[in-house]
């Protein structure tokens, strides 16, 4: 049941884009993921999603998304990590995201970008 929380709270992601740009969005996924209990409460799980980008304020736009995740949980929380790329072609952002244990806010780094995303930069966190 934690990995199944630990995914919907990635669902919605706000973040900062291309210089000084503010920008909000959500993020809708369709996942596949494989989960292994490891014992007294604990466990490991992989996931590897597609979905589309929608961002409200900012020249980003709506583009498809692509992640790619594992993590863990026991009996004191969970924690995750992984990297996404957004745009298509070309035109791709990659940014890191991860989740330390037991937290339910996660945070974003952008580390690079490709054609009309060439040197994006970012950070924040995401619920």
């Amino acid at each position: 049941m934690k990995f199944i929380l630990l995914i919907l709270t990635f669902v919605l992601i706000p973040f900062t884009a291309l210089a000084d740009d503010k920008v909000k969005g959500t993020s809708f996924f369709s996942a596949d993921s494989q989960s292994w209990e490891t014992g007294d409460g604990s466990g490991y799980w992989i996931m590897h999603s597609k979905g589309v980008s929608h961002s409200t304020e900012s020249p980003l736009g709506t583009t498809p998304i692509g992640c790619h995740g594992a993590g863990h949980w026991d009996i004191e929380g969970s924690w995750a990590e992984g990297i996404c790329v957004q745009g298509a072609g070309d035109d791709t952002a990659i940014f890191d995201w991860k989740t330390d244990k037991g937290q339910e806010v996660g945070q974003w780094k952008y580390l690079s970008g490709t054609g009309k995303y060439t040197g994006i930069k970012g950070e924040g966190t995401y619920t």
